[in-house]
């Protein structure tokens, strides 16, 4: 009986560590692929700054001019960004990071179903 039982908590204790394995590689997984997109996205809008920048310059014959224009645009960005959306973006993050932990979870038990009727 105690040996019956010893097995049964050590197979639980082996599936709470796949469990475990297979969330923490989803959340890493969508958490590294955030990251390459957030990367991709830096690139894209600093060349288009340094451009937009370049470009006020000529406009107004001040490089100084120019790059600080953009500078306030990103500036006026930030304190609109402070104001109405950091709690939703926040929301939305969480959200995605407790989807993808739980994600695996569903795959799980979408596993344990066995049809018999099949058979």
């Amino acid at each position: 009986m105690f040996d019956l039982i010893r097995k049964y908590v050590d197979n639980r204790l082996k599936l709470v560590k796949i469990e475990l394995v297979s969330v923490l590689a989803n959340v890493t997984a969508g958490l590294v692929s955030s990251f390459m997109i957030l990367l991709m996205i830096t690139f894209i809008i600093l060349m288009l700054s340094l451009s937009l920048a370049f470009w006020m310059a000529s406009v107004f014959d001040s490089n100084t001019i120019g790059f600080l224009i953009v500078g306030g645009i990103y500036i006026l960005t930030f304190i609109i960004y402070l104001s109405f959306s950091k709690d939703y973006i926040d929301t939305k993050v969480k959200d995605k990071i407790v989807s993808l932990a739980f994600k695996s979870d569903e795959e799980l038990q979408d596993d344990e179903y066995v049809d018999f009727d099949d058979e």
